[in-house]
C-alpha cells in the first residue's frame, strides 16, 4: 500500500488487527495466493475498507502464520534453470515436507533418487533432509493467509475480519462492491473456481459466485443463487457492475474461462440516482473521485470511481448511489482533494457533476 503525501507516493504498512485472535501485525505479514481486491465503504463511516480474495478454505491447502505454506526455489540440480518445491509443516511428522509424491520430484530433480533408494524413505525425510546443503542457498516465498477477508479501515491502522464461510468454499477472483439491491448499504460480489490443477489435487468448484448483502455497518450476508438469481457453475473470473440499460438498477458482467460471459440483469433492486462525473482532461470521467449523498445530517455510504478493480476487470465509470429521503445534497472529494457539495434536484433520476461545482440534470 502507498500513502499518496501531496501527490507522492510513499511504501506505508500499516497496522492490521486480527478480529478473530486480536493479535497485531502489519500489512505485509498477510501473505496469501490474493488473486483479487477492490474497496467500498462497507461500515458506511466515509472510509473506503479493502476487500481482499484469496484461495479460500475448501481445498487441501492450509496455512497460518506459525505453519506457513512455502515454496522453495534455487537452481537446485546446477542445470541452469530454476527449481522448485513445494512444501508445508505436517504435524504428525513435526517437520516441513514436500507436497508433491516422489515420481513428480525425482523427474524433475534426478539428484533425489540417488539419496532415496524407495518411495517409503522418501515419504519419511522433510525438506532439510531431501534438499540437505542445498537448503542454505535455496530462496522461499510463504503464503500464511488463505481466508479471504475484509480490511476495514480505521483511519491510521486496519481490521482483519474473514468474509463468510460459503466466500471460503471456492478460491475467490473478482470482487464488486456495488448496492445491487439499492437499500442504501454496499454489497459484494466474488467470482470463484479454479479447475486447472495437477492430477493429484481435486479442482476447486464449489463456488457458484456468491452475493454477500450489506447491513450498512459491516456485517454481510451471503444470499443463495435461489434468491439472488446468480448461479455460475464454470470457471468465474472477471466480474464488472454497471447500469447498462440505466434503468437505476446496477446490473452485473462476469466472464468465464473457456465458456460464456453471463449478464444478470437486475430486476428488483429500488432505482437510484445515476451520477455521471465530468472531470478534468486527464481524467474526463472523475476516476479517483469518491461521491456521497447526504440527506440532512444523514450520509450514505463513499463511493469511488476506480479504474480497474476485482480481476482484470473495471466497473462502469457512472454510480448508482441508493436514493435517501430529499432533500438530497451530493458531496465528492476529486482526485487532489478537491471537495464539491451540491444540491440534487427534486426527484432527479441522473444528474451530471462537475469538477467546477456545477451539477446538472440529465433527468
Amino acid at each position: 500500500m502507498f500513502h499518496n503525501d501531496h501527490g507522492h507516493l510513499l511504501a506505508w504498512d500499516p497496522e492490521i488487527l486480527s478480529m478473530i485472535d486480536r493479535k497485531s501485525s502489519r500489512l505485509s505479514d498477510l501473505t496469501g495466493w490474493w488473486s483479487g481486491v477492490s474497496v467500498g465503504d462497507l461500515d458506511g463511516d466515509g472510509r473506503l475498507d479493502i476487500i481482499g480474495a484469496n484461495w479460500g478454505l475448501n481445498t487441501k491447502y492450509r496455512a497460518t502464520p506459525e505453519h506457513p505454506r512455502k515454496l522453495y526455489y534455487g537452481d537446485f540440480t546446477e542445470s541452469g534453470t530454476l527449481d522448485t518445491i513445494e512444501a508445508y509443516f505436517d504435524e504428525r511428522m513435526g517437520k516441513e515436507v514436500p507436497e508433491r509424491e516422489f515420481d513428480a520430484l525425482g523427474a524433475a530433480m534426478p539428484f533425489l533418487r540417488g539419496l532415496f533408494p524407495t518411495h517409503h524413505a522418501y515419504g519419511a525425510a522433510g525438506i532439510s533432509e531431501i534438499l540437505g546443503d542445498r537448503l542454505k542457498k535455496a530462496k522461499q516465498a510463504t503464503a500464511n493467509m488463505l481466508v479471504s477477508m475484509v480490511l476495514f479501515n480505521r483511519s491510521d491502522r486496519f481490521e482483519a475480519v474473514p468474509l463468510p464461510a460459503e466466500a471460503q468454499f471456492a478460491p475467490a477472483f473478482a470482487v464488486v462492491v456495488a448496492d445491487f439491491d439499492g437499500d442504501g448499504a454496499e454489497d459484494v460480489f466474488l467470482s470463484q473456481n479454479f479447475f486447472a490443477t495437477e492430477p493429484q489435487t481435486s479442482r476447486a468448484d464449489a463456488g457458484r459466485g456468491w452475493l454477500l448483502k450489506g447491513n450498512g455497518k459491516g456485517g454481510l450476508r451471503t444470499i443463495g443463487g435461489q434468491e439472488s438469481g446468480i448461479a455460475i457453475y464454470g470457471e468465474q473470473r472477471g466480474a464488472a457492475a454497471a447500469d447498462y440499460d440505466a434503468d437505476g438498477r446496477v446490473d452485473l458482467a462476469v466472464s468465464q474461462n473457456a465458456t460464456a460471459t453471463k449478464l444478470y440483469h437486475n430486476l428488483r433492486a429500488k432505482p437510484g440516482l445515476r451520477v455521471r462525473l465530468a472531470g478534468s482532461p486527464g481524467t474526463p470521467t472523475g476516476i479517483g473521485a469518491v461521491l456521497r449523498l447526504k440527506s440532512g445530517e444523514r450520509f450514505g455510504p463513499a463511493r469511488e470511481v476506480h479504474a480497474g478493480s476485482g480481476y482484470w476487470s473495471q466497473d462502469s465509470a457512472v454510480q448508482v448511489l441508493a436514493l435517501l429521503p430529499e432533500p438530497l445534497q451530493l458531496s465528492i472529494r476529486w482526485p487532489g482533494s478537491q471537495v464539491t457539495t451540491a444540491d440534487v434536484p427534486a426527484g432527479a433520476r441522473e444528474v451530471e457533476a462537475s469538477i467546477t461545482g456545477k451539477l446538472k440534470l440529465v433527468r
